[in-house]
């Protein structure tokens, strides 16, 4: 007689096995498109029209036209008479501090993070995924003046082509890295079996030795290591620092991966405390 099938574990207990958000019932496809509109408002981009972003979401026209006048009679966005375009809304101010307020890895590592950055010049990042791009929380410097710079909070970088994103992979589980793979396959195009062999080669790195590193058309180097904690989502943690020759940049290297690594190990510990104490 064969075997009774094993039922699959639930949602919530994959969500919570994982890190990662899972439901197998099926969301909402209005809401969807309408996050998909604000979405579409990234940093330096102040307004657009119905035509624009109908292009940058792939949605209708109608559609579009539809989803915006909601969303501006609920004062997600404005509408701007003169030039026929939309604005975020000031409900956003308020939701981008209460996602800095609500992050307890945010608020366990920053200590950490500018105690690091104190006197050396480097820049210190902490950062989440969004989709295919990573989104910077928090990145700190110490300035010569000794005031901590907060910088490049909100900035966007692509997942699958930088250090942070890549040490986000990395601390996903199995199932889930293939499926975020999946999903950044076709945002590259042709370029993606390329991209993907870059990947896999910094995966191998974390695996290796706990961090990946990419240099930056920008002059910058970053070095990262995923933070993967149980029952909260992957983040990634990094230091940067402006790029030199090939044996500069391997002595810079060699000289803060041992600080990476090792001021990971002290916000892991430290996130472990907060959590058990509720």
């Amino acid at each position: 007689m064969p075997a009774a099938p094993v039922p699959e574990a639930s949602s919530r207990r994959r969500t919570r096995e994982t890190g990662v958000f899972v439901r197998d019932s099926p969301g909402s496809r209005s809401l969807e498109r309408g996050l998909a509109l604000l979405r579409a408002f990234r940093p330096g981009t102040v307004a657009l029209g119905n035509a624009e972003l109908a292009r940058r979401t792939g949605l209708p026209r109608a559609t579009v036209s539809r989803l915006s006048r909601s969303l501006v009679e609920a004062g997600f966005l404005e509408y701007h008479v003169p030039s026929s375009s939309y604005r975020l809304g000031p409900p956003f101010l308020a939701f981008g501090q209460a996602v800095r307020e609500g992050s307890v890895v945010l608020r366990t590592a920053l200590p950490l993070m500018r105690e690091m950055a104190d006197g050396l010049t480097i820049n210190v990042g902490l950062a989440v995924a969004d989709v295919d791009e990573m989104v910077y929380l928090e990145s700190v410097r110490k300035s010569r003046l000794g005031l901590f710079r907060h910088v490049a909070s909100g900035s966007r970088l692509p997942v699958a082509e930088s250090a942070l994103g890549r040490a986000w992979l990395a601390g996903l589980a199995p199932e889930a890295r293939a499926d975020a793979l999946r999903r950044l396959a076709p945002r590259h195009g042709e370029r993606w079996p390329q991209v993907l062999r870059d990947v896999e080669r910094s995966l191998e790195d974390v695996e290796r030795r706990g961090w990946c590193g990419m240099a930056w058309r920008s002059g910058l180097v970053s070095i990262a290591t995923p933070l993967a904690v149980p029952g909260l989502p992957v983040h990634a943690f990094n230091i940067s620092f402006p790029a030199a020759d090939g044996e500069r940049r391997a002595r810079d290297e060699t000289r803060y991966a041992p600080l990476l690594m090792a001021t990971r190990a002290r916000i892991l510990e430290a996130l472990a405390r907060v959590l058990d104490a509720g």
